[in-house]
């Protein structure tokens, strides 16, 4: 059994447990028996249902199955070994064991701003989705967002109008939830796009799954945009765990008077980024065109020849030093100082949040 089928095999037992099957997956596995042995499932706190279900489904030949039928359907398995495995999420907390993608995986790595907000918004709320994100998705932002009504549906739209975007769902590979929303997939799918889940094939989605995703939204993104929330709703949510994974969160103004402005004044007063238009987004990422740019993933492109151990320890966005510390292990006043040097050799920029890359081509008039 190859590692992609053992890997799915495991995500099907733990039916949608994301920290179980991480638990499960953070030693290496040779075969099943290296899986299921009791001083690994010890370990990793494996319950019994989970590997009597694994045991059940290898009998009856489901990985295998469920694997053809996943590449039939144009999906392919990432695991955090795969080259288009997103670099951003190697650092939050409770990552993905791996991910099922169908699409453009390459994008996965590109630079996202994620996009998020009521379900039920207003007119204006939509409209400002579609055109926030138009203008994003046009200066080299992917826009991420869940698919759902709403915010979300209007922030894919005005993505595709301009560039890309990528939509994390809340269920298993297969028809996208809410069934409106169907075409809307299909049109990211044609138009270079991505759809992208943790959860395995055959399960539908749970409220219970959707703060799962909304971590895999903001972790996915260099920052998160709320454009329109009640005070208590998932994209606040989302707002919070992009705080807790050291993101930026912009929040859109509204009226005094629509109770979906609330949310958005409520991060506002809290710290949140103020958002009226693409010069609040620059103010922040000090040159956006540049950043974008910087965090693309540069297969081929071209990279600087410099041979600074340390740029091995520079993931996609904004790189903190505490984050290079513990990548890297160089003591803090030693990391200050080789920090500096490549600042002024050009070789990384500061930004918010940190420092990136910077390659050839990049330099900021």
């Amino acid at each position: 059994m190859d590692r992609d089928t053992l890997v799915l095999s495991a995500c099907l037992a733990c039916a949608g447990s994301s920290n179980e099957l991480a638990r499960w997956l953070s030693e290496p596995a040779a075969n099943i028996n290296d899986l299921l042995s009791p001083a690994r499932r010890r370990r990793a706190r494996i319950r019994e249902q989970t590997s009597q279900r694994l045991v059940k489904l290898l009998k009856c030949g489901e990985p295998q199955r469920v694997r053809g039928q996943l590449e039939q359907d144009g999906w392919q398995i990432l695991t955090a070994a795969s080259s288009e495995w997103p670099p951003l999420l190697v650092d939050i907390d409770a990552a993905p064991a791996l991910l099922f993608v169908r699409g453009n995986a390459q994008l996965l790595g590109r630079p996202q701003l994620a996009m998020v907000g009521a379900r039920h918004a207003s007119a204006e709320g939509l409209d400002n989705a579609r055109r926030f994100a138009r203008v994003l998705a046009g200066a080299g932002f992917t826009i991420t967002s869940g698919l759902a009504l709403g915010i979300d549906r209007a922030a894919h739209e005005g993505a595709l109008q301009a560039g890309t975007t990528i939509a994390v769902l809340g269920h298993g590979p297969g028809p996208c939830y809410p069934p409106r929303n169907r075409p809307l997939a299909e049109q990211i799918i044609h138009g270079s796009g991505t759809l992208v889940t943790e959860f395995p094939p055959g399960l539908a989605p749970r409220k219970e799954f959707f703060p799962q995703r909304n971590r895999l939204i903001s972790g996915l993104s260099l920052a998160t945009i709320v454009v329109e929330a009640a005070e208590h709703s998932g994209s606040l949510i989302t707002a919070r765990l992009a705080l807790q994974q050291g993101r930026e969160v912009f929040a859109i103004p509204g009226s005094i008077h629509n109770p979906l402005s609330k949310g958005c004044h409520r991060l506002l007063r809290d710290g949140a980024n103020w958002l009226e238009s693409l010069h609040d987004v620059q103010a922040v990422f000090s040159s956006l065109t540049s950043l974008a740019e910087s965090t693309s993933e540069r297969s081929g492109c071209g990279h600087s020849r410099h041979t600074d151990p340390l740029l091995r320890h520079f993931i996609t966005g904004p790189n903190s030093i505490d984050q290079l510390h513990q990548r890297s292990g160089i003591a803090i006043q030693d990391l200050t100082s080789k920090l500096s040097s490549l600042e002024i050799s050009g070789h990384i920029q500061r930004v918010a949040g940190g420092y990136c890359r910077r390659y050839p081509g990049n330099e900021i008039s």
